[in-house]
């Protein structure tokens, strides 16, 4: 589901032929991806340690990222993900776009309008690249606020590799914070996709995401990401924390935090 968790491998030889190779799964599972690691070919061509990943279909042909169902992926899509970045299982409008939810988490989030961001702006190239790395922390910029101070809530980012998109949750109360803008400080030519939501179940939510299109200069080293902008309308300490957190790349590579 993920490119993370794998089944057990399943061995298998395909003798030198024209015929069309088949290869059956115990109990016909159904996946999105599939991971084959060739050990040995003709003329060496094709083995080694390289991972080749195919997108298979279940029952019903799907191409990820075709949230139109229109038979292609385009801006058409991402203006979908737009509309919906951050809906959850249980919202209103969650059975439609339910689809777009690639990694099952029953949350939209910034892998999966990745599936449509890596097919913009002329795709990105095939060259492979380290996997994503790093970590990410969140901490205020003050240990106690006024009513009326602006809490300003610091994204760092550390050891980071190969980040091609970011999105977190911070939930918030209304009665207690009111949103006001983020600085997108580290996040380079990355398309801002963030949305401040209020679902179904009434929860206010901020989602700050932010995806390259296309092939991009990714996020690399240390660096202030963003910085979260609120207004305090209590005093005392900042209660806000962020949850489903998630760095990813072009290859569809995540790191949750």
């Amino acid at each position: 589901m993920d490119k993370l968790t794998w089944s057990d491998p399943v061995e298998f030889v395909w003798e030198r032929n024209g015929e069309v190779k088949e290869l059956a799964f115990p109990g016909n599972p159904v996946a999105r991806f599939v991971r084959l690691h060739v050990t040995e070919a003709v003329g060496d061509f094709g083995s080694g340690s390289q991972m080749y990943i195919f997108r298979v279909g279940g029952s019903e042909y799907y191409i990820p990222g075709d949230i139109n169902k229109d038979g292609r992926v385009d801006e058409n899509d991402l203006t979908s993900f737009m509309n919906y970045t951050g809906l959850r299982k249980g919202d209103g409008d969650f059975d439609y776009i339910s689809k777009g939810d690639l990694n099952g988490n029953g949350l939209i989030d910034v892998y999966d309008i990745s599936s449509v961001a890596v097919e913009l702006e002329g795709g990105v190239s095939y060259r492979m690249v380290p996997a994503v790395e790093g970590v990410v922390t969140l901490k205020a910029d003050k240990a106690s606020y006024k009513v009326g101070d602006e809490v300003r809530l610091v994204v760092e980012g550390k050891g980071l590799k190969s980040v091609n998109g970011i999105s977190l949750a911070i939930p918030y109360d209304t009665n207690e914070y009111e949103y006001l803008g983020v600085e997108a400080t580290g996040v380079g030519q990355m398309y801002n996709m963030t949305y401040d939501r209020l679902h179904s179940n009434h929860q206010k939510a901020l989602y700050p995401t932010f995806v390259n299109l296309g092939e991009q200069i990714y996020a690399e080293g240390d660096m202030t990401v963003m910085v979260l902008k609120f207004r305090a309308k209590k005093a005392g300490k900042c209660t806000l924390v962020h949850k489903d957190g998630l760095l990813v790349d072009k290859n569809q590579n995540v790191v949750k935090f």
